[in-house]
């Protein structure tokens, strides 16, 4: 029996919580895996994994035997990706993770068009509003947006990304234009996963808490609250764009526009940058309008 056998599919099941996603991730059965996982066990003569109906853990001894593996298959991965570099044809599976309507609608064509390009490539897109630890979830890249937090990760600006704060032009007549920032106390204001809103005076951007009767995480929500003049709404340019064509949503407070929230590639500060990532990440910056 090879020494290397079952790890790859143990790493896997730790990363992505169960069993079945592991598989699908290796492109294997779920039999197939859990095979690997007891042969495993057996030869090590240790249990790294407690499985019940209902949950899946770590044991101690399989926690720390994790992070071992991991190290071990990422320098692997590193080594294997050296050759592609060389080569100039990447190949091996993606793993993005993005969040919203900016990722269906921008992300997505982007990766298949980089997929045709580049056919040794597959890709997996995981739409996740949560913020993803990249490392230990084993994800390749994330698109985020906004102001970043500091991080060991490297970040690089693929495209500009605007906040508008706007209402319907119903709600305009009846409440009024907001000609400043403080007086958004005044209005509803849609709020959507964050408490408070972006802008900008004269010399920095910040953010000011805002209050509403309507609630919601996804962004095409709060546009239909807006054009139905429930209140006042900021998102992104790419969700109201249209709205704002037709006439049914009005820019307001323009001048107080923040100017920190660009959308960035994120991935982890590998020691050899993989081919298949940075040309990844070169093609989104030339193919996503700015």
């Amino acid at each position: 029996m090879h020494k290397w056998e079952g790890i790859d599919a143990f790493v896997s099941v730790v990363q992505h919580g169960s069993f079945s996603r592991a598989a699908d991730a290796l492109g294997v059965s779920k039999s197939h895996v859990s095979k690997q996982i007891v042969l495993l066990e057996s030869r090590l003569g240790a249990q790294l994994l407690v499985r019940t109906t209902r949950k899946l853990s770590v044991t101690e001894v399989g926690q720390a035997f994790f992070l071992r593996c991991q190290d071990v298959l990422t320098t692997l991965t590193e080594a294997e990706d050296a050759v592609q570099d060389l080569q100039e044809r990447p190949r091996g599976r993606l793993r993005i993770t993005v969040a919203g309507a900016f990722g269906e609608d921008f992300i997505a064509p982007a990766a298949a068009d980089f997929m045709g390009q580049h056919p040794g490539i597959t890709i997996d897109i995981d739409f996740n509003n949560r913020l993803v630890d990249l490392i230990a979830e084993g994800y390749d890249i994330a698109i985020r947006a906004g102001t970043l937090r500091d991080s060991s990760l490297i970040a690089r600006r693929i495209c500009s990304r605007r906040l508008v704060t706007c209402g319907a032009p119903g709600y305009l007549e009846r409440y009024g234009s907001p000609h400043d920032v403080a007086s958004l106390v005044n209005h509803n204001c849609l709020v959507g996963t964050l408490n408070s809103w972006r802008f900008r005076d004269q010399q920095r951007n910040f953010d000011l808490e805002v209050n509403g009767t309507w609630r919601s995480n996804n962004g095409r929500a709060l546009v239909h609250a807006a054009t139905s003049g429930m209140g006042l709404v900021q998102l992104p340019d790419f969700y109201i764009r249209r709205a704002v064509d037709d006439g049914k949503l009005m820019p307001v407070l323009d001048r107080f526009k923040p100017t920190d929230t660009a959308v960035w590639a994120v991935y982890p500060h590998n020691r050899h940058l993989s081919a298949k990532v940075r040309l990844f990440v070169n093609h989104l910056a030339e193919v996503l309008p700015d």
